[in-house]
């Protein structure tokens, strides 16, 4: 417990913020609008006590994950399907390198254009920015060392098996980093959103408070927003930890 907690890095975290607290509160840190971290968590405690933060959070915890669930299906779908079958992906390369240079947060405007100012809104733009890491990790996963692939054809496997028993297990940590990636990404966009098209969830709260000369909730929020990717991103690593063993640990993949 002790080696996954990084007891360095806690150290140095709590150190930064009373550094925090001590130059604010010495003066050498004079900006208007910057609360010590003692009363960004008094905000942080009347945001919870109106009720704002737990709504806030909720909504935008709805929107991200699930733009984020449908991305991943649909992203492990047509991975694994463009990084086994070479004419799809011959074909659907250039169309695919275009939409990918598309920056993710131009695509904003074009989702409050389609649905408005609503969580559909939210959904769209958390799926299409988790799409990409998802989709391009699992085409990678999905190209196995030919070696192995012949090793299957030797042991006279069918395509099903090789597909099963070779392929899916090599690509797991392919997969998984894409779906680390793609969950941090559709939370990013989903502020975004939240911050130009729906008034609603943390992206919201932030900025409202930001706008009514309220720095102490405002950080608060800011806090909140970092300890949910933090949290969320621990989540998936457990789940894949469980689902599938000791895959992760022999292909190397770390928290």
């Amino acid at each position: 417990m002790a080696r996954r907690l990084n007891l360095p890095g806690t150290a140095v975290f709590v150190l930064g913020l009373g550094l925090w607290e001590l130059l604010v509160r010495t003066g050498v840190l004079s900006f208007s609008y910057l609360p010590p971290p003692t009363n960004v968590a008094t905000g942080l405690g009347e945001l919870f006590g109106s009720g704002e933060l737990v709504t806030a959070l909720g909504h935008t915890l709805l929107a991200a994950l699930s733009g984020w669930a449908i991305a991943g299906v649909a992203g492990v779908a047509a991975g694994a399907v463009l990084g086994l079958v070479r004419p799809v992906w011959t074909y659907s390369m250039a169309s695919l390198e275009a939409l990918r240079a598309l920056p993710i947060v131009a695509f904003v405007p074009v989702a409050v254009l389609l649905y408005g100012f609503s969580v559909q809104t939210e959904i769209m733009v958390g799926f299409y920015a988790a799409l990409w890491p998802i989709l391009l990790n699992t085409i990678s996963g999905m190209r196995t060392e030919q070696r192995m692939v012949e090793a299957g054809r030797v042991l006279r496997l069918s395509r099903a098996a090789v597909l099963w028993k070779i392929r899916l297990p090599a690509a797991t940590a392919s997969i998984v980093v894409g779906l680390r990636l793609g969950l941090s990404t559709s939370l990013v966009l989903t502020l975004v959103a939240e911050m130009v098209g729906n008034p609603a969830g943390l992206g919201f709260l932030l900025v409202a408070k930001g706008q009514a000369l309220q720095p102490a909730q405002m950080f608060a929020a800011v806090f909140v927003i970092g300890v949910t990717g933090i949290v969320l991103n621990g989540l998936v690593m457990g789940l894949a930890r469980v689902a599938f063993r000791g895959q992760l640990a022999s292909s190397g993949e770390t928290a």
